[in-house]
């Protein structure tokens, strides 16, 4: 399997409208289509639908859209994969990094630098309402939106006020983009939150010293006080934590450097305090998700230096670390 590497140019980007096509898609100035990026994944950035049937993740691929048994049209956004056979089906174009409300009937997502939501009306087929699409943030970059368990607020990472630094803070907004709050700030790069499923606190990522330090996870109040630092891999960055669907416990990856002396990223479990950390996952294991019922992780099997079979490909495995599984076996994109 060779790597791939697709450049998808803004202008071509569209928006899957309901269950048809949209041939004029989110815009180029800050009203939904992303920035020109490169995928040298193929799935990346997974998350569990609340009823375990569906993962939506980053994903592109090419399509039929004429119905004449030829692929005329490569369709890059966010997929739905079939948690149990790997099916996949395309969801909305041109944008990423989704991130399910927990009744599973709205997606907060990335799109140019900024976040949106959409309703999602049907899993199967996938079907969005495009009328319901929302932007909820302009100003700034921001990113990795997170539900808060009630569903009235989302919580990001954003580099407004520090454009010229570059580092994020933590922010927090109503679910209309109404009442925007700096939850965590003062800091060299707080980013990639997630809510406890009791609604008290935010777990994420913090630089300690710019330039110098590796993040590490740190746990907040949703009003950025008493934080609390869980690990101190000092140069060994730990980085994306997610709560498990009971908050008793605390997965992230973190990067460790062999014996070998190259580096390995791996998925971690912790208590949420901090205490007994294991791994869960043989290297080169990245971006992730728990299963609603927290017996499982999908996640991303990406090694940088040497092609693997199943590189670039979703997994699953248990969560004590048994039950390794291939979930997706996508053969490359073919126009």
């Amino acid at each position: 399997m060779k790597r791939l590497f697709i450049t998808i140019d803004v202008f071509a980007i569209l928006v899957l409208t309901g269950c048809g096509w949209n041939p004029f898609g989110p815009d180029d100035n800050g009203g939904g289509g992303p920035e020109p990026f490169i995928l040298p994944n193929y799935f990346d950035y997974p998350a569990w639908h609340p009823d375990g049937a569906w993962i939506a993740a980053d994903h592109g691929d090419s399509l039929d859209t004429d119905g004449d048994g030829q692929n005329d049209e490569y369709f890059g956004g966010i997929w739905l994969v079939h948690a149990e056979t790997g099916s996949t089906q395309p969801l909305i174009r041109g944008y990423g990094n989704p991130a399910w409300s927990t009744d599973g009937t709205r997606l907060a997502m990335e799109g140019g630098g900024q976040i949106f939501t959409i309703n999602v009306t049907s899993l199967e087929p996938a079907c969005v309402d495009t009328n319901s699409l929302l932007q909820l943030t302009t100003e700034g970059r921001n990113y990795f939106p997170d539900w808060s368990p009630n569903g009235e607020w989302i919580a990001y990472d954003s580099n407004l006020g520090n454009q010229s630094s570059g580092f994020y803070d933590l922010w927090k907004m109503h679910r209309d983009g109404s009442s925007k709050k700096r939850i965590e700030a003062n800091h060299v790069g707080s980013r990639v939150p997630n809510w406890s499923p009791d609604g008290k606190y935010i777990v994420h990522q913090r630089t300690i010293i710019a330039g110098t330090g590796a993040p590490e996870i740190f746990v907040v109040d949703t009003s950025g006080y008493n934080p609390l630092r869980l690990t101190y891999a000092e140069q060994e960055a730990d980085m994306y934590p997610r709560y498990s669907p009971d908050g008793t416990r605390i997965a992230w990856y973190a990067h460790r450097e062999l014996p070998s002396g190259f580096w390995a990223v791996n998925v971690w479990i912790m208590d949420s305090d901090g205490s007994n950390h294991r791994k869960v996952t043989s290297d080169h294991a990245w971006s992730f998700d728990w299963s609603p019922d927290g017996s499982q992780l999908v996640f991303l099997f990406w090694d940088t230096l040497y092609e693997q079979p199943g590189n670039g490909e979703l997994w699953l495995i248990n969560a004590d670390g048994s039950g390794l599984r291939q979930l997706t076996h996508f053969q490359g994109y073919s126009p």
